[in-house]
C-alpha cells in the first residue's frame, strides 16, 4: 500500500526541533543551517495546513497539533535508530528499560534477573523506579512497565504475571505477645481487630476489609500510613503491627514462618501484576524474550493461603 507521506527531512527536523525547544538546537544536532530548519519545518506545516509551532521571539512552542505528533515522531525514530544500529552491529547488546515500583523490583524481579541474564547474555535490563500511571509507554522511554491493577491500559499489551491481592498478615512474635498460636489461625476480622494495624497508602483498605467481615466499629485510626506495598511488609517483619499486604511480595516470608496468614478473605482479588508493553513493539525478539521468562516464573509461583475463617 503506497504510504501518503510528507517529506522525510522535515518530518526529522520537526522532532528534533520540538524535542529541543529550538531551532538552532536541531540545526546543530542534524548538521544543517537554522534557515534549513525553518524551512524544513515551514513545508511540513504547509503540508498539513496547520501550524506545528507557536514562534515566540527566540523560543518556538508546540501547538496542540505539534504535541500530537511530537510522541509518534520521537518513538518511530528511536525505533529505527535502534534496529539500524542493530542491523550494524549484530553483537551489540540490546538494553530494556523496566518501570515499576520499588516493592515489586525488589521483591520479585531482581532476585530473578540474575538467571534472566544468564540465559539472555544480548540483553541488558536496566530497572527504572515509578509508580505512575501508565498511558503511553512511548512517552514514558521505557520498553516495559510492571503495573499492580485490574488492567484495561488503553493502547497497551497487557500479559497478567501475579496476583495482586492482599491479606492480613503478621509475625509470629506479634500473635504471642496478643496471645495467639498457630493453633488460634485463621482468626476472626473481630480478633484482628483488637491487634495494631498500619496502612498502606491509605486507612480505607483496613475499613473495607473489616466492613466486608462485618466489623464495622475497628479502629482504623490507629497506627501510621506507608507508602508503598514493600514498606507495609516490612513493618510486619518488624513485629510492630498487622498489615494487609500482597501476598505476591511476602511469599518467601509467609512460607518460611517469618510471617502468618491471619485470614483466608483477601482484599481486592480481582487485582494483579502486569507486564505492560506497548502493542507496536510487543513481538520485539528482547520484549518478547523477557515476557516468557517472566511469565514462566509467574506461573512456578504457589501462593500460600490459609483455610477459611471459622
Amino acid at each position: 500500500m503506497k504510504r501518503d507521506l510528507p517529506s522525510l527531512n522535515a518530518l526529522r527536523a520537526f522532532e528534533a526541533a520540538a524535542r529541543l525547544g529550538s531551532f538552532s538546537k536541531a540545526a546543530d544536532e542534524l548538521s544543517v543551517t537554522h534557515a534549513a530548519i525553518s524551512h524544513q519545518i515551514r513545508g511540513l506545516e504547509d503540508w498539513f495546513d496547520q501550524s506545528l509551532f507557536h514562534r515566540e521571539h527566540r523560543l518556538v512552542r508546540l501547538t496542540e497539533a505539534g504535541g500530537e505528533l511530537l510522541p509518534v515522531m520521537t518513538d518511530a525514530l528511536d525505533r529505527i535508530a535502534e534496529r539500524v544500529e542493530r542491523l550494524r552491529d549484530p553483537d551489540r547488546r540490546t538494553v530494556l528499560t523496566i518501570s515499576s515500583a520499588p516493592s515489586i523490583a525488589y521483591r520479585w524481579i531482581v532476585p530473578r534477573l540474575m538467571r534472566f541474564s544468564t540465559e539472555h547474555r544480548g540483553i541488558d535490563v536496566r530497572l527504572q523506579h515509578s509508580m505512575q500511571v501508565i498511558d503511553n509507554l512511548s512517552r514514558s522511554r521505557v520498553d516495559v512497565a510492571i503495573r499492580h491493577g485490574r488492567g484495561g491500559w488503553a493502547g497497551i499489551d497487557e500479559t497478567r504475571l501475579l496476583p495482586g491481592y492482599g491479606q492480613p498478615i503478621a509475625s509470629p512474635g506479634l500473635l504471642a505477645t496478643h496471645g495467639y498460636a498457630d493453633r488460634d489461625l485463621p482468626l476472626t476480622a473481630r480478633q484482628i481487630a483488637g491487634l495494631p494495624l498500619q496502612h498502606e497508602d491509605t486507612r480505607q483498605f483496613w475499613a473495607g476489609w473489616f466492613a466486608e467481615g462485618g466489623v464495622h466499629d475497628a479502629d482504623t485510626d490507629q497506627g501510621a500510613v506507608f507508602d508503598g506495598s514493600g514498606s507495609i511488609i516490612e513493618m510486619a517483619l518488624s513485629g510492630q503491627a498487622c498489615v494487609i499486604g500482597r501476598i505476591a511480595l511476602a511469599e518467601n516470608e509467609i512460607k518460611s514462618g517469618a510471617l502468618k496468614l491471619l485470614s483466608h478473605r483477601k482484599l481486592s482479588p480481582d487485582t494483579a501484576y502486569w507486564f505492560l508493553s506497548d502493542v507496536a513493539r510487543r513481538d520485539e525478539p528482547a520484549i518478547g524474550a523477557l515476557r516468557e521468562f517472566l511469565v514462566a516464573e509467574a506461573e512456578a509461583v504457589d501462593l500460600p493461603d490459609i483455610s477459611p475463617d471459622p
